[in-house]
């Protein structure tokens, strides 16, 4: 049984260096460069955008219009936004350039109360966007438009985003890459020769392209985590049954979850990842402890260890 495994062990070996051999001769010179990052901005977390919006030193059309140039800039390369609102986000921005000016509320009010306002937002596309299409990647749904928000996406322009793409999925969010006969092929933006990973792969290689700085994507088996590794960006996948999967598909019922399924964020700068995780959580927030340093959680772990010990 030794000797077998061994063999098998070196025939898997030298199959994976053929391979790796067949693919850089076969795809030699073909990949596509993405244009340069030109405007520091797109190199700011999500919340020091906000903390600039409500400071008026910053206006959302201004940042709204930079990701609407940036993906019209590498979307050609990658194919990860796949649907487009850029009017109705100029619109949304607009009218929180107004409030702000405004006055009604103070700087403390809003970081509170809207922690990402002005900030656009990408959506999976399996997760529904009101008026947007909502195909999962299924030809037998390419007519179909969502008919109201995800909870998610609710209570993210809730804190003030602005959904200005949806992002490409593997067909039912079902495999780890993103390829379907409704969108085609998602590539990676490091190189486009290789895969952004499943079933968020639009949202990871968006993201890692710059042409977003925060989204909403969905994991059962590693569809969050698998394109935030593969692209260079952050993802976490939140505990079950604490972020609503309300207005995803494959549909998991109003009020009943899926036991493997949590919708969760992905952004560029891990300094988002919490407050994203708090927002999508709602009411559920307070489950996680998140206000709590990991020192303390960490030490609350080990009292509990000692008690089942003694």
């Amino acid at each position: 049984m030794k000797l077998f495994w061994k063999a098998f062990s070196v025939i898997h070996r030298l199959f994976d260096i053929v391979l790796h051999f067949l693919f850089k001769i076969t795809y030699f010179g073909k990949r596509d460069e993405l244009p340069p990052i030109n405007n520091l901005l797109l190199l700011e977390p999500a919340t020091n955008l906000a903390t600039k919006i409500r400071k008026k030193k910053l206006k959302s059309v201004d940042l709204v219009n930079l990701y609407i140039s940036r993906i019209q800039e590498v979307n050609p390369c990658i194919n990860a936004a796949v649907n487009f609102r850029f009017e109705k986000a100029l619109e949304e921005a607009q009218l929180i350039d107004e409030f702000i000016a405004s006055d009604q509320k103070t700087e403390e009010e809003l970081e509170r109360d809207k922690p990402f306002l002005g900030v656009p937002l990408s959506v999976k596309e399996l997760i529904a966007v009101e008026g947007m299409p909502f195909t999962a990647g299924l030809v037998s749904r390419k007519n179909v438009r969502a008919p109201c928000n995800a909870e998610t996406v609710k209570l993210m322009k809730a804190a003030g985003a602005i959904p200005l793409v949806t992002t490409n999925v593997s067909e039912l969010g079902m495999w780890y890459e993103s390829y379907n006969r409704v969108y085609g092929r998602t590539c990676n933006p490091y190189d486009t020769n290789r895969s952004p990973g499943g079933s968020s792969g639009g949202e990871g290689s968006l993201i890692g392209a710059a042409g977003s700085v925060i989204g909403i994507g969905s994991d059962i088996g590693g569809s969050i985590r698998i394109p935030a590794l593969f692209n260079g960006v952050f993802g976490h996948k939140p505990t079950p049954e604490v972020v609503s999967n309300y207005g995803s598909y494959p549909p998991s019922g109003e009020r009943e979850f899926v036991p493997c399924l949590s919708v969760g964020p992905l952004c560029r700068y891990a300094t988002d990842l919490t407050p994203m995780t708090k927002v999508m959580a709602g009411k559920n927030a307070a489950l996680l402890n998140l206000e709590l340093p990991i020192s303390c959680l960490f030490s609350g772990q080990i009292k509990r260890a000692q008690n089942l010990l003694c």
